[in-house]
């Protein structure tokens, strides 16, 4: 298990700039942490180089983005192959894919599924020696963009896994935001035979991948290292972090997090690497809402305690001005900060806050207390604005990732570290 690390200073100047590259392994989506770290690279005069994970046409076929696609996008120069990751949709040698298997089964029987995992198998197989093999073409075609003179971050965004089934987002669901009548036992689900193949799943498209960069960017990475440059990677993680509960940063974590199984392997991955003396870190990073963590109710509670670390942290900085004018904008005329605050408090001193979950044997399940416990205080702030479809976590998680940038940036090739920890005392002091 890693040991919680923390990060409480960073290098005041970064050590890449101009001639150095930064490489998207990933695809960039708006409203994603690696926003912030492609801003730092940028105004620092360091290449940004992306990449796609492609797209399914009509027979579910994997291919390349379109010129109109490319085009829509704005992101050059951009290596054009399906880096898409994962086996759920692999036709194993029977012809049947993972999402084939799930596609009888609905709400009512799906615990009882009995999945073909001799198949499975082969699919996972298969899957892998496409990501690789494509992988593999990738490296090629970089190799060609860089100078082997110069320093090279690989930056690694992939995460997720949810098998492509109908079944499985009304199950999610129901893991995730179900309490009452419509809650569901998260460790029911993870020990059932779809659960199973979940958790496959996450990992190889969350953990897995990251191995796979290590491995055929090994020729680059030695070629430039020869050279006396520097090669690094970077990987983006959750396991929890510290929020500011009463005066005191604790650490905290949304729960069920399901995919934090497989961010534990990616932390493994990460330490295995440095013991080769291979230059990798997992940045373990604060909640924010992106376009993909709506079906987490709650994650973005711990959000709003981001204004409390950075009235600490810079009670009279005009940033911190502007940031809590801009979320009073948001709120009903007669909600205060305050308000906010208290209700956010309330939650996490809650006793079964406080002892739900532990860093110890983290990720815990769910309970139903737990879930409507959260589930109240989610719904309370949300109602609290104007406009529930605007609310100040938007604003929030852009500070966030924009800090993670930032700090990130700062820390990569400075450090010896395989896992780390941004908290929101880390945000606050790069916001201000």
């Amino acid at each position: 298990m890693s040991k919680f690390q923390p990060i409480r200073e960073w290098p005041k100047k970064p050590i890449f700039n101009t001639g150095d590259t930064l490489v998207i392994f990933g695809e960039v989506f708006e409203r994603g942490y690696v926003n912030g770290i492609i801003d730092e690279a940028k105004s620092a005069g360091v290449k940004v180089i992306y990449s796609t994970v492609g797209r399914r046409d009509e027979n579910q076929k994997l291919r390349k983005l379109s010129e109109e696609e490319l085009s829509s996008k704005n992101q050059s120069p951009l290596i054009n192959l399906p880096l898409e990751a994962g086996f759920d949709l692999e036709p194993a040698e029977n012809g049947i894919s993972p999402a084939d298997q799930l596609k009888d089964y609905g709400l009512k029987g799906w615990e009882d599924a009995r999945l073909d995992w001799n198949s499975i198998e082969d699919s996972y197989r298969r899957g892998t020696e496409r990501f690789r093999a494509t992988t593999a073409k990738y490296m090629s075609q970089l190799k060609k963009m860089i100078d082997p003179k110069k320093n090279l971050i690989f930056v690694h965004t992939m995460a997720g896994g949810f098998p492509r089934a109908k079944v499985v987002m009304p199950i999610a669901n129901r893991v995730f935001k179900g309490i009452g009548p419509r809650y569901l036992s998260s460790q029911v689900f993870w020990e059932s035979e779809i659960g199973r193949l979940c958790e496959k799943s996450f990992n190889a498209v969350t953990a897995e991948t990251f191995k796979h960069l290590i491995d055929l960017s090994s020729e680059i990475r030695s070629e430039i290292t020869q050279n006396g440059a520097q090669v690094v990677y970077a990987a983006y993680g959750y396991h929890g972090n510290e929020a500011l509960i009463g005066d005191q940063y604790k650490w905290y974590s949304y729960s069920p997090y399901l995919q934090g199984f497989a961010k534990c392997e990616l932390e493994n991955i990460s330490i295995h690497s440095r013991a080769k003396g291979i230059s990798a870190t997992v940045f373990n990073v604060p909640e924010i809402l992106t376009n993909s963590s709506s079906i987490f109710l709650g994650v973005e509670v711990v959000l709003y305690p981001l204004l409390r670390a950075l009235k600490k942290e810079g009670a009279s900085s005009e940033q911190v001005s502007e940031i809590t004018s801009t979320c009073l904008e948001k709120l009903k005329p007669e909600i205060k900060i305050e308000d906010i605050d208290k209700i956010t408090q309330d939650y996490l001193a809650h006793p079964l806050v406080n002892s739900w979950p532990k860093f110890e044997g983290w990720p815990q399940h769910n309970s139903p207390e737990q879930m409507e416990l959260m589930r109240n205080a989610s719904t309370s702030l949300i109602e609290m604005h104007k406009d529930q479809k605007n609310l100040i976590t938007a604003d929030l998680s852009e500070v966030v990732f924009r800090a993670c940038g930032k700090i990130m940036f700062h820390k990569l090739g400075q450090t010896t570290e395989p896992v780390l920890w941004i908290g929101h005392d880390a945000v606050a002091k790069a916001t201000v």
